[in-house]
């Protein structure tokens, strides 16, 4: 099935698809019933993606070649938003169309993509993402940032270089302010390497971020 549905709360109603045409990927259009509005999706996987009123205007289009969409409360804030899904070389890149209660309509983050992997902080307006940068994931990056608007606002980096062969090993944590970018800290890599990184970007990230405010 297209659609996957990761949600409890709120509930959402999703009409039995139709399928537009017989062929090897066809074109599933559903009528979507959440957050008190209906609207109507159309998914070709591998080719596009429509968000549509009922009487067809379209809201939204992608043609990057999505895969798959969830529902999702992804900024947390109890109101679904749509998740793009793709197949790509770099795992959990993704599209997100968050959704504006006061105004109910749903509005695209544009360069979300560059946050693959990303991750809500808790109790703030806060989110982490993941990136390989290298050296078979030896080598990576995990960017601090908010959403204004339509925009993914990075304000911080841990890039991590733990290859074996390079000199510069260590864990660099730069401050980000617009186009500046300030390194404030390097930490050594521990001498046995990581045991878990998810567990150190996520420890990093939730005791730190206040520091890159």
């Amino acid at each position: 099935m297209s659609c996957k549905q990761k949600i409890s709360e709120p509930e959402l109603k999703i009409d039995e698809p139709k399928e537009s045409i017989s062929e090897q990927n066809p074109v599933i259009c559903k009528k979507l019933s959440a957050n008190e509005i209906e609207l109507k999706t159309c998914l070709k996987e591998y080719d596009f993606f429509i968000l549509k009123t009922i009487d067809e205007k379209t809201l939204y289009r992608n043609d990057n070649n999505p895969s798959e969409f969830i529902l999702t409360d992804f900024n947390e804030d109890g109101f679904l938003d749509i998740e793009l899904h793709f197949m790509t070389n770099v795992p959990d890149v993704n599209e997100i169309l968050i959704f504006n209660p006061e105004l109910k309509i749903y509005t695209e983050i544009e360069n979300f993509s560059s946050f693959p992997a990303s991750i809500k902080i808790k109790n703030t307006n806060y989110y982490y993402s993941y990136e390989r940068s290298g050296c078979a994931d030896s080598n990576w990056d995990s960017y601090l940032y908010y959403l204004k608007e339509n925009k993914a606002i990075k304000i911080g980096n841990i890039h991590t270089i733990e290859c074996d062969n390079e000199s510069d090993n260590g864990i660099y944590i730069y401050k980000i302010n617009g186009e500046n970018k300030e390194q404030i800290k390097l930490i050594p890599i521990p001498k046995k390497g990581f045991e878990n990184k998810w567990e150190f970007i996520e420890k990093y990230w939730n005791e730190n971020y206040m520091k890159f405010e």
